[in-house]
């Protein structure tokens, strides 16, 4: 679920003139009262955001094998209901979160984000009992880390909204979002070779996932502190106040009459599962993968938890090029090539014969890409067609059609997963994405006409 959209104060100038005195990293110009301190603790966090969010799914699997001694005949759906059970908290919170921090200030909610991760991340290695009482347990205590995700996610946008001049906001998301990338593509490595790295030192195996999970608990810890030290106190802009779901859905689905926007609500729930499935499956996937061939849980999420990095690896700078790309051409045809490598990564993991062979590198690097590709030719679509008036609620449709797809990749990967075969999941995703790759071509063709007749009508209105 995206985070509320966050409006400019009038305050915000974009003249470059009224600037002198305010603090600036290279081309990003902060709004008065925003320090050196406030801005680089906003960077210092966002690197560790998001690899602190996805680690439930990079531990899940050890936390399966090695801790709660799950069937693996089990996990696919537990997985699945979990992720469901994640989602649906966010959907309900992230409104909630945005509209308390406006009146308490960011960084208490943003702090707070944290520490429910924290507490989350405390509890899950301590659930015990048979298979049901298991997995009750895990749904309750995921619903603290979905509560964090809800917070962090939420605030993490706000305050990248809040602290630069209107002229260089994008500029200072896009730091951000850099800062969110190398983390992503490096912390995973460390969080995955936890259990190996105190097993070598001598703690038995189910100990040491749970000394991992607190280590994770601790660096959640940290940086709820460093947030309430760091950031700047209050709100400095208001969350643009939220229409009833009713309402968004009313205009929402009228405004879906609209071939391309109606491609753009297809786009989100593919793509937002997309990611889904490869942060819940992959390592899941793998570690079962590498146990069957005679690896430890804790050797297996060392080996899992490597190509998880490939992908992203490749995913960061492909974002670059394809962001490149898509403003040069129409943004169906955008869509196109997005869900296309979408396709070709999703599909060659299904023709491996031994995913942690070599062979898994190629695969990894169009998986990367793919979901990369996907995310950000669906979101620049239904940016450039989601019309003005109503613009508000086509986005908020937007993001719930991305949220249903999460929940949706979840019911089906998982059973795919338990009662198919373990790449199931990610075939399910290569047709879900081959099917996007047709329905943008049927609408290609169907718009193409009214798109050229309101480019040149564009052009022919401009000064």
């Amino acid at each position: 679920m995206a985070a509320p959209i966050i409006q400019g104060s009038a305050d915000s100038s974009s003249n470059p003139a009224s600037e002198v005195g305010l603090y600036r990293v290279g081309p990003i110009v902060m709004r008065e009262g925003v320090t050196r301190k406030h801005l680089w603790t906003l960077f210092f966090v966002s690197f560790f955001s998001i690899a602190m969010m996805n680690s439930v799914g990079i531990m899940q699997a050890y936390l399966f094998n090695e801790i709660l001694k799950i069937p693996p005949n089990e996990q696919g759906s537990l997985t699945g209901t979990l992720l469901v059970v994640q989602e649906l908290v966010v959907i309900l919170l992230v409104g909630v979160a945005g509209a308390l921090s406006d009146r308490v200030g960011r960084p208490p909610i943003f702090a707070t984000g944290f520490l429910l991760l924290a507490l989350g991340y405390c509890l899950y290695p301590l659930a015990s009992g048979d298979l049901e009482t298991v997995r009750w347990e895990l749904i309750f205590f995921r619903l603290f880390i979905a509560s964090g995700v809800a917070c962090v996610n939420v605030m993490l946008s706000s305050v990248a909204n809040d602290y630069p001049v209107d002229r260089t906001r994008a500029k200072t998301i896009a730091a951000v979002f850099i800062f969110n990338g190398v983390g992503i593509a490096s912390l995973p490595r460390l969080v995955g070779g936890l259990p190996q790295m105190f097993i070598e030192r001598g703690i038995d195996p189910v100990w040491a996932g749970r000394y991992a999970y607190w280590f994770l608990a601790g660096i959640c810890v940290m940086l709820a502190l460093v947030l309430l030290w760091g950031l700047k106190p209050g709100a400095m802009t208001r969350s643009v106040q939220r229409e009833p779901l009713l309402a968004t859905l009313k205009v929402g689905l009228a405004a879906g009459r609209m071939p391309r926007v109606a491609l753009g609500y297809a786009a989100a729930f593919v793509s937002r599962a997309d990611l889904a499935v490869v942060s819940q499956f992959l390592t899941l996937w793998l570690v079962q993968e590498g146990m069957a061939q005679g690896m430890t849980p804790a050797e297996a999420t060392v080996k899992a938890t490597f190509f998880y990095i490939v992908i992203q690896a490749f995913a960061l700078p492909w974002a670059v090029v394809f962001g490149i790309l898509l403003d040069k051409i129409d943004r169906v045809k955008g869509l196109m090539i997005g869900m296309g490598v979408a396709f070709v990564g999703y599909a060659s993991l299904g023709m491996l014969e031994n995913p942690l062979s070599n062979g898994m590198y190629i695969a990894a690097a169009f998986v990367g890409a793919g979901e990369m590709s996907s995310n950000i030719s669906a979101t620049s679509l239904i940016g450039k067609e989601a019309p003005e008036r109503g613009r508000g609620a086509v986005l908020g449709l937007f993001s719930l059609f991305g949220a249903l797809g999460i929940m949706v990749v979840g019911i089906i990967g998982g059973w795919l997963f338990d009662n198919w075969k373990p790449v199931g999941p990610f075939l399910y995703m290569a047709g879900s994405n081959a099917f996007m790759v047709l329905l943008a071509l049927v609408v290609f063709f169907a718009t193409r006409r009214a798109t050229a007749a309101a480019a040149l009508k564009a052009a022919a209105t401009a000064p």
